[in-house]
């Protein structure tokens, strides 16, 4: 049984811990949150054997082997050393790290302790995800062109929030990293030039941004936003036709245009849900004594950091 702790007990760690619970290899030992009164609440919604009021008292569990890290991204980084010090098996929320740096030195820190890393960019493990890459990988629109990616919606400002937070917030570090990392999926070459417009909100967090950053011949469209509904989707076009994914951050439903003129549909459901497989996933990784994803790995999370860190230097 692999015994897991939660570190941040906010609405996100809800949906995961409901996933957890479908897989029958995991257990959850205990959550932490800031007060007790939180934990204990949050654990009469997903029974466990620990309330704590505190982060670090999961770390210093020894019984707990694997941890989920579900802080305001500001936070990540400092926890996410913490739990690699306590032998903890991590998986952290997207964007792992607020910066490319960061990122480097918790590969660092990785690879010295041989500890499992992993961020969690759950787009990736969902079945309707594996199977466009597997169509797109098989050349059913031939040669990649172009990869344009929208992931938007309105949100009201909320003072309390982090995603209206000056030091953390905006939509490019809440959104745009699900956009980001499609084109770090699929792109093999470096990054060329970026080009972006950008809106902000009066308390200074970018409420809208644009980006076009090209990767050799190909290019990537990056578009993410707080202030306005748009469909959330990735388009990708080649020589051969185009595919829509929908929805971007947890794909269902695939459409395959052929400049030929056929058109193919596919709806591919979640296993359970959408954060369910990535669980699986992670699990698979501790039981096989792996500290490293290929799917979600080291180098990817510095890479969407590096691109990430791009589109923000020309904001």
């Amino acid at each position: 049984m692999i015994n897991w702790g939660i570190v941040g007990a906010g609405r996100i760690a809800h949906r995961f811990c409901e996933a957890l619970a479908q897989d029958s290899r995991a257990n959850l030992e205990a959550v932490s949150c800031r007060t007790l009164e939180k934990a204990k609440a949050f654990q009469e919604k997903h029974p466990c054997n620990k309330a704590y009021d505190s982060f670090q008292a999961v770390l210093d569990d020894p019984e707990i082997e694997a941890v989920y890290i579900a802080l305001p991204h500001l936070y990540h980084f400092e926890w996410v050393k913490k739990a690699i010090l306590a032998n903890k098996k991590v998986l952290v929320e997207k964007p792992a790290t607020m910066n490319t740096a960061e990122m480097e030195e918790i590969k660092d820190l990785v690879k010295k302790h041989h500890i499992l890393f992993m961020e969690a960019m759950k787009t990736r493990f969902v079945p309707g995800y594996q199977e466009a890459k597997s169509l797109v990988s098989e050349g059913i629109i031939g040669e990649l062109e172009c990869l344009e990616t929208s992931f938007c919606g309105k949100v009201d400002y909320n003072q309390n929030s982090y995603l209206f937070d000056i030091k953390q917030g905006g939509c490019l570090l809440d959104l745009g990293i699900y956009n980001i990392a499609y084109l770090d999926d699929y792109f093999k070459v470096p990054l060329d030039t970026v080009d972006v417009t950008c809106k902000y909100h009066d308390c200074g967090v970018d409420t809208y941004v644009k980006a076009i950053l090209n990767f050799g011949k190909q290019t990537g469209i990056v578009e993410c936003a707080m202030d306005r509904n748009k469909e959330n989707q990735a388009v990708l076009t080649g020589t051969l036709g185009k595919m829509i994914i929908r929805p971007i951050h947890r794909p269902l439903d695939l459409e395959v245009i052929l400049n030929s003129g056929e058109i193919f549909k596919y709806h591919i459901e979640y296993d359970h849900d959408d954060f369910y497989s990535e669980i699986v996933h992670f699990n698979d990784l501790i039981e096989n004594g792996q500290v490293e994803s290929t799917i979600m790995s080291l180098d990817h999370s510095i890479n969407c950091a590096k691109i990430l860190e791009a589109v923000r230097e020309m904001m």
